[in-house]
């Protein structure tokens, strides 16, 4: 006799947003799978509790594209069977990749208000199928979102699952508070453990009794029933509801069986597990994912998206200060969200992209995704022109600018080298329109260009220069700027000179030696410090170029070396990667030619390359007067190559017993310390940053266009428990690769570019660390201004608290106020202040991530005195007088 009283099967289509089918076939399928289950709701409304049928609506953008077509009717029965329990929507929007920031997270819960309020219903549940992990801040979000319990089935195919499976914790949030998560099996193992397809109920009960057992063999397992999830085989994912299915359950029911089998929905579960809940343990940490090392696949189009959430936070951040009222643009910036969502999403391409890389299917759906993110971008090259425009007060039409718009949309200060494109300065004729070619949040950093100074420009800032005012800096010690920059030539030891010999940079802050024969950097010196930065005994130089390979010498040159897929093992939740794979790792064959370029605030090392998997690599070390962090840069055309490969720049760090921090969606994580057993430590997705320091040195390696990470040495297919911490770590920059063996793409050929900045530390500080990752992947916006006779400037919002930041700012989405989003990513409770210049505020609430009032907040002499708990965020409403 098993413990195991009742089978509970939640029946559901998973959604892949390509995979099976072209993306624009399978969304308009999912369209109709709703109507399809309404069908067989009606048909089963006057059966039993127990043999109703029941269907959960996995995301809640499907339910959004299905509302936009559904006449009143449908809508009404919808609505009917969402009350009664037949139906249910989930919280997530689509089963995301940890690319997400926290407030694109955010927006994809937004829905959550909608639907509630369109059907009456409360939404607390919340399901990812398939992917392997969300980031951390991803459960206090849903908790702010009013979601209380988070469902898991996780897909272990070059993954993996964290403590053990089927069971339920609570999974403790940076901040502390708690969400009920159930970690569930492979979704659709009850149809496959089960044998539905044959519908013999005989074969039904060998299969599960087979897996029954295991559930008994778990002293652990504190329920009395099993929860599985069915999809309707053999479709695995985008699949329709399951006529026969119905009819199964009911036949087995009728038999009287020793177990019972109904369908569920999350709620139902939701109600089986909360009276458990006290006896569940607790785990803190992030919940690591695998399975997005498959974004090096498409590096170009990653990067290109990575940009556009940069511009896009510039648009909400002027939208709620010179809101846009007509609806065309509300539109535009609605489809600009949902193209960033639907690249973010866990799909990239067809099932047979890599066995097939050359078949038609593989380039349809690639051309689908990758359109996702070019669409966003230049949707939100349009929103951002169109609001810098307005913020510049330009004509349509004129003669030549009069002066310059820099724009600091972030919630740092940053130190801005200013230059002057020749098309701001060009005689005749101006253009509106003509402007608006340039996509601002795309444009390259250039130190190769005329610099008139550097200025420092406050958070949430802009400043207005007339072309008078500027100045020339030479490529001199002296600095000559514009009256108002920082400092003046000779000023202080941020601008002393930068010396070069042949052989060696120096700036206030750093000494980089070169080996002019070979290219080899051979010591990045800390001055401040006194502080080698690099391992001198590592084979590696500092961001030296790798490519890995399977070694042929001991396995064949295929993905099954790396992980030789056992479908009924993964079901059983046994991985099969092969940790022990042999990689094959070469380097440089020649250095082609260096250089050093001089600009008036920096030099640059350019070192020209021959290496393997690429042509006309070059690399770019950027070293500052002004500020001490060292920017790298590598450009080169990827060859095409389909066999699994990996490209890596290489640093090799001197220091000690050492501990490594990485932020994701806006918080940081230290490695093994705050992730749950189990999950992803080989390579991590950073938001912007990954630190590794011991007790007296570090350096933060900010990622601005390429996000994936290694760290302590190469990892990928080890699935380590731990990292090992061997003193001299390597530190790995993951840009590219293609060693999926599904979904992904097999080949990236073409040019591509990334930048990376390091910079160096005596104490690991978050709150310093924040702030300097965000200076770097924060653009600051230029643009020319038509009228500009006399230097203005402003702010939109001052903000004060050690380690707090504001990650979010927008028009909210009812009446005329802004949503304010703060962050604390440090241990301790912070005091904070908010204010707003020029503005009176008029009433100021603290709301829900969905922008419900929950408690009216104090206005003090004009300002929001605030109080963030360690690792909390907080969400304001501000409504401002007038």
């Amino acid at each position: 006799m098993t413990k195991i009283k009742e089978v509970l099967v939640l029946h559901h289509s998973h959604l892949d947003v390509g995979y099976t089918h072209a993306q624009p076939i399978l969304l308009e399928m999912q369209k109709k799978y709703i109507d399809q289950a309404i069908e067989l709701c009606e048909l089963t409304e006057g059966w039993s509790e127990q043999n109703k049928f029941r269907w959960t609506c996995e995301a809640t953008y499907p339910v959004l594209l299905w509302l936009r077509t559904a006449n009143p009717i449908q809508v009404e029965q919808f609505t009917r069977y969402l009350h009664n329990g037949q139906m249910s929507i989930s919280a997530n929007y689509l089963h995301t990749t940890p690319l997400c920031t926290a407030e694109e997270i955010t927006k994809m819960l937004y829905p959550i208000k909608q639907l509630r309020d369109e059907f009456g219903i409360e939404i607390t549940t919340a399901i990812n199928h398939d992917i392997n992990g969300q980031p951390w801040p991803y459960n206090q979000l849903l908790l702010d979102a009013g979601v209380e319990f988070y469902i898991m089935g996780i897909n272990i195919h070059f993954g993996g699952f964290p403590l053990t499976r089927p069971n339920a914790f609570q999974w403790q949030a940076p901040d502390g508070r708690k969400l009920l998560t159930f970690n569930g099996e492979h979704y659709s193992l009850f149809s496959q453990i089960c044998n539905v397809n044959a519908k013999d109920t005989n074969l039904m009960a060998e299969g599960l009794a087979q897996y029954l057992k295991k559930i008994d063999a778990d002293p652990d397992y504190p329920f009395d029933f099993v929860y599985l999830t069915a999809t309707n085989l053999p479709l695995y994912d985008n699949n329709p509801p399951d006529r026969d299915l119905v009819h199964l359950i009911k036949a087995w029911n009728e038999e009287q069986r020793e177990q019972k089998i109904s369908f569920v929905t999350p709620e139902q579960l939701y109600s089986r597990v909360k009276k458990h809940e006290k006896q569940l343990q607790v785990h803190a940490g992030d919940w690591t994912d695998y399975w997005n090392f498959g974004s090096g696949s498409s590096a170009k189009e990653g990067k290109l998206n990575r940009r556009t959430k940069q511009g896009m936070k510039a648009v909400e951040l002027l939208d709620a200060f010179h809101r846009q009222e007509d609806e065309s643009y509300m539109q535009l910036k609605k489809q600009a969200w949902e193209q960033i969502h639907l690249y973010d999403e866990h799909t990239w391409g067809v099932f047979n992209s890599i066995c097939e890389p050359d078949h038609q299917n593989t380039d349809i759906q690639w051309m689908h995704k990758a359109h996702y993110a070019y669409l966003a971008n230049s949707l939100t090259g349009y929103l951002l022109g169109t609001q810098m425009e307005i913020l510049a007060n330009n004509p349509l039409q004129s003669e030549e600018a009069e002066g310059i718009l820099l724009v600091n949309p972030s919630s740092v200060p940053i130190t801005h080298d200013i230059q002057v494109p020749s098309s701001f300065t060009a005689k005749g004729r101006h253009l509106s329109a003509d402007r608006m070619r340039q996509v601002l949040m795309n444009v390259e950093p250039n130190h190769r260009g005329v610099s008139y100074g550097t200025v420092e420009l406050a958070p949430f800032s802009w400043r207005k220069i007339p072309f008078h005012d500027l100045q020339a800096a030479e490529v001199s010690a002296d600095i000559h700027a514009y009256p108002g920059v920082i400092a003046e030539a000779g000023e202080g030891p941020w601008y002393r000179e930068v010396t070069m010999e042949e052989g060696k940079i120096e700036t206030p802050f750093h000494i980089c030696r070169f080996d002019p024969l070979t290219g080899r950097i051979t010591s990045i010196y800390d001055k401040q410090q006194e502080w080698e930065v690099l391992d001198l005994t590592s084979p590696w130089s500092f961001f030296q170029y790798v490519q890995e390979t399977v070694d042929a010498t001991y396995h064949p040159n295929n993905r099954s070396s790396i992980y030789p897929r056992d479908i009924e093992k993964g079901n059983n939740g046994i991985s099969v990667m092969n940790h022990d794979w042999k990689a094959r790792r070469q380097t440089y064959s020649k250095m082609k030619s260096w250089q050093i370029e001089r600009s008036s605030h920096s030099a640059t090392l350019i070192l020209q390359w021959e290496a393997p998997g690429v042509d006309n690599l070059e690399q770019r070390f950027t070293f500052f007067s002004y500020r001490p962090e060292i920017e790298m840069k590598a450009s080169f055309y990827k060859q095409d190559i389909t066999t699994p490969e990996g490209t890596y720049f290489a640093i090799p760090l001197n220091v000690g017993k050492w501990r490594c921090q990485y932020d994701t969606a806006g918080q940081f994580v230290e490695l093994d310390a705050e992730q749950l057993p189990g999950v992803c430590r080989d390579y991590m997705t950073v938001d912007k940053s990954v630190s590794v320091y011991d007790t007296q040195h570090g350096v933060t390696l900010v990622c601005t266009d390429a996000p994936l990470v290694q760290v302590g040495d190469f990892n990928f297919g080890k699935e380590q428990k731990s990292i090992v911490r061997n003193e001299n770590p390597l530190l790995l920059a993951w840009p590219m690769n293609n060693y999926w063996d599904t979904n992904y793409r097999a080949r990236q050929p073409g040019f591509v570019s990334f930048s990376y900045v390091l910079s160096t530390f005596s104490t690991f500080d978050p709150a310093v660390v924040m702030q300097s990752a965000i200076q770097e992947v924060s653009p600051i916006l230029t643009t020319p201004i038509i009228v500009c006779e006399e230097e203005t400037a402003g702010q939109f919002i001052k903000i004060s608290g050690n380690g707090v930041q504001i990650f979010d700012v927008k028009p909210a989405e009812e009446g005329k106020g802004i949503i304010v989003r703060l962050s604390n990513c440090t241990e301790q409770a912070v005091e904070a202040q908010l204010h707003f210049p020029n503005r009176n505020i008029e009433t100021a609430f603290r709301t829900s991530a969905l922008e419900e009032k929950q408690l009216e907040l104090l206005i003090q002499n004009g300002s929001l005195n605030l109080r963030l708990d360690a690792k909390q965020m907080l969400h304001i409403l501000v409504n401002f007088e007038g």
